[in-house]
């Protein structure tokens, strides 16, 4: 090598999406909605309620956070960027500590115009007396795999039909649909895992959330579900939502229910008037424990009484309520119940299992009908204990969706000595197990690999002997 070529060292960690790096207590991802019609801002807090700062994105919108157990990669749920008539969504995947972002799904709009499909932008056909029928998609919740190398969706398919041949938006429903995508290319990694026999409505609660087992390739998911009843009414059966678990790569992914739910249905007079009752359970917003042993999720009981409505169909005032579940089906308990009126939409477990992180808004009544939502812009982050004790409230807000992971490892810190005609790498903290490439160039702009590594420890240390036959000027480590 040309003792004369100056030697410069880059570790390609950087730019960093977060100027802090490391929290004790894990770091959350949450949305701030301020109103209707307000950007959505992403935003991270420690989980001590410290270092609460807004994360800027080279996004439309960035919803619904999902963040790895490992806290270096994050899921969000956003428009296409350069893309504003399209309507559906898609999920896009953030390494934190290289700022790297890439799509993570594929989802297209589509449009029935006299009889042939297409993908066009739907908003640009807005008005188009062609088109029949659209589909759109919604890909709200989402989780990564053990390895990191897929992502599971739950996605809302919206599918209408035109009925005046001018609001392309008429007649719409809206179906869950639980899928795996690969990373690498955004594409499906197999037929889908379930898709709700139901569309979505203001009866059923069924379809929100989805989380991935941290060590097996299962999936927790909220489906539609006969509940057996209790009470002196006609019928003993309601129709609510249980949580269910899936095989990721079975032909026949259904594996087993995992919540039970009773509801209630009773009849009686009062002097001469027949009043009915229900109160259906409905399961939703899986969480399961870092350790993989429990699920956190909330149920909501719906309740309906002839005497608000006369028919016992609009719903009362929501009663929701924070439970844990063991992984194999027993020990279901109520961790937390809410005062009535108020929702929770997402749930999430702290890195060390202890605390449960919540979304806490005033249910959203919609032309007088309690809807099955909260009003995101009055939403407030909470924790509390996982044995129920001490919930307090960590973001006044407005927050929601909130997504609990480890804080990102520290920055690995290097010196680079020569020994005589070779020359000594070492790396500081490095998290044990971490891969990384060392790299070498004589322009700094086309490097060569000069081998893999993982970190032993701390600490690694590699000796580097150079080549005369292709001497470097430039040496990088590449995480």
């Amino acid at each position: 090598m040309n003792a004369r070529l100056s030697l410069l060292l880059l570790l390609v960690v950087c730019p960093s999406v977060l100027p802090g790096l490391q929290a004790a207590g894990g770091v959350l991802y949450y949305n701030q909605i301020a109103s209707p019609v307000s950007p959505v801002v992403l935003r991270r807090v420690n989980g001590d309620g410290t270092g609460d700062q807004a994360i800027l994105l080279n996004l439309p919108a960035a919803l619904y956070p999902t963040v790895s157990r490992d806290g270096r990669r994050l899921l969000v749920t956003s428009p296409d960027p350069g893309r504003p008539f399209k309507i559906s969504l898609n999920v896009y995947a953030i390494d934190l500590l290289t700022g790297f972002f890439g799509r993570a799904t594929t989802f297209l709009d589509e449009v029935n115009q006299n009889g042939v499909l297409f993908n066009p932008d739907l908003a640009t056909l807005f008005g188009d007396t062609t088109i029949s029928s659209y589909k759109v998609n919604f890909p709200y919740y989402k989780a990564f795999s053990p390895e990191g190398a897929r992502v599971v969706v739950m996605d809302f398919l919206k599918a209408g039909s035109v009925v005046n041949e001018v609001d392309v938006q008429a007649s719409s429903g809206r179906f869950p649909i639980v899928d795996v995508y690969n990373l690498a290319d955004a594409l499906p990694a197999g037929p889908f895992i379930y898709r709700s026999p139901q569309e979505r409505n203001g009866l059923n609660q069924g379809g929100d959330g989805v989380d991935w087992h941290p060590t097996l390739n299962e999936v927790v998911v909220p489906v539609d579900s006969d509940i057996p009843a209790t009470g002196n009414a006609a019928g003993n059966g309601l129709s609510g939502t249980v949580l269910a678990v899936y095989s990721t790569t079975s032909i026949s992914p259904f594996i087993r229910r995992l919540t039970n739910p009773v509801g209630q249905r009773d009849s009686l007079f009062d002097l001469s008037n027949l009043i009915l009752t229900a109160t259906t359970p409905h399961d939703y917003a899986p969480s399961i424990s870092p350790d993989g042993t429990r699920v956190a999720y909330v149920r909501h009981f719906m309740r309906q009484d002839s005497r608000f409505d006369g028919a016992a169909i609009a719903p009362l005032p929501a009663i929701c309520s924070i439970r844990v579940i063991n992984y194999d089906g027993n020990g279901d308990r109520e961790v937390l119940r809410l005062a009535e009126g108020l929702w929770v939409s997402k749930v999430a477990w702290s890195p060390d299992g202890t605390r449960i992180a919540f979304d806490l808004a005033p249910q959203q009544v919609v032309n007088g009908w309690n809807s099955t939502s909260g009003d995101a812009a009055r939403s407030t982050l909470n924790v509390v204990n996982a044995d129920g004790s001490n919930p307090h409230q960590l973001v006044a807000g407005a927050a929601s969706y909130p997504s609990w992971g480890a804080g990102l490892p520290a920055r690995p810190v290097l010196q680079f000595h020569r020994d005589g005609t070779r020359f000594e790498l070492r790396i500081d903290q490095l998290t044990p197990g971490t891969p990384f490439v060392v790299e070498g160039s004589t322009n700094a702009r086309d490097w060569q690999s000069l081998g893999t590594f993982i970190a032993a420890g701390t600490t690694h240390l590699i000796t580097i002997t150079p080549n005369a036959n292709a001497p470097f000027a430039f040496y990088r480590v590449r995480l």
